[in-house]
């Protein structure tokens, strides 16, 4: 299993694709701080709370970066038609999606620590600069810690769903317009939105709240933070189960 992990990750550095999205998770990290700080500099000028949670979670915004990289996973090999030679190393299928998942996880890992340590470096040094007092209270490490565990699952939800369609336009496709449009709709649909709380994306925002969430409909009540988690974790597993039990199943070449 070591040696198959080493060779994941040598075939995810051998292209850009992993720089590329690097940079894509920093910027989208970099934004989303942004934005935050300069509505709570605003909000200590004119006298309102602070948001610190909101402030030092940002590093959950780089999920699509994430969530790209893990779609690439197994849909760049059937694209290329290089999961045969895989195969012919690796004739054990299960384990070959173990492998993969393990070495997207690595990769997440260290995506998640680079965005984290980017969101409070920009973060502190911004406030520190605008006379805003530094308040690592109000839920913050707790919410640091599942902003890390969000970008982690993304990328396994990513490789099940590329598993799941196998082709890599659909799977992208797929992918960004549900997290960034469909999900949108979904708890606004009056007969959908009353179990919008037990979709993927529901699980998401309840994950990754500090107790509430502004901008829901008032009838769309999410889980308790910790259940949203377990959620997430258990679509992210279904979804590489039956994925790889679709894709790797049927006959390959």
């Amino acid at each position: 299993m070591i040696n198959l992990i080493r060779s994941e990750v040598l075939k995810i550095r051998s292209t850009q694709v992993w720089f590329w999205m690097l940079l894509l998770a920093a910027a989208f990290t970099a934004l989303g701080t942004i934005g935050n700080v300069v509505n709570a500099i605003n909000d200590h000028d004119n006298g309102a709370p602070v948001d610190y949670y909101g402030v030092f979670t940002q590093s959950q915004g780089a999920g699509v970066a994430l969530l790209v990289l893990g779609l690439l996973g197994l849909t760049t090999e059937f694209r290329h038609k290089t999961i045969t030679p895989t195969l012919l190393a690796t004739p054990n299928r299960w384990q070959l999606l173990a492998g993969k998942a393990a070495s997207y996880a690595v990769f997440a890992v260290v995506y998640a620590l680079i965005c984290v340590a980017l969101n409070f470096a920009i973060a502190i040094i911004w406030l520190s600069a605008a006379g805003v007092p530094l308040d690592y209270g109000h839920g913050v490490p707790g919410g640091v810690g599942k902003a890390f565990a969000t970008l982690v699952l993304t990328g396994m939800f990513g490789l099940g769903l590329g598993a799941l369609l196998r082709n890599q336009a659909a799977a992208m496709v797929f992918g960004i317009v549900y997290f960034f449009i469909l999900d949108n709709v979904l708890n606004f649909v009056p007969w959908v939105r009353k179990g919008y709380a037990y979709t993927p994306g529901g699980a998401i925002k309840a994950f990754n709240s500090n107790g509430h969430l502004e901008g829901m409909p008032g009838d769309v009540h999410l889980l308790a933070p910790a259940a949203g988690g377990v959620l997430f974790v258990i679509w992210s597993l279904a979804l590489l189960v039956i994925g790889g039990r679709l894709s790797l199943s049927r006959d390959i070449s």
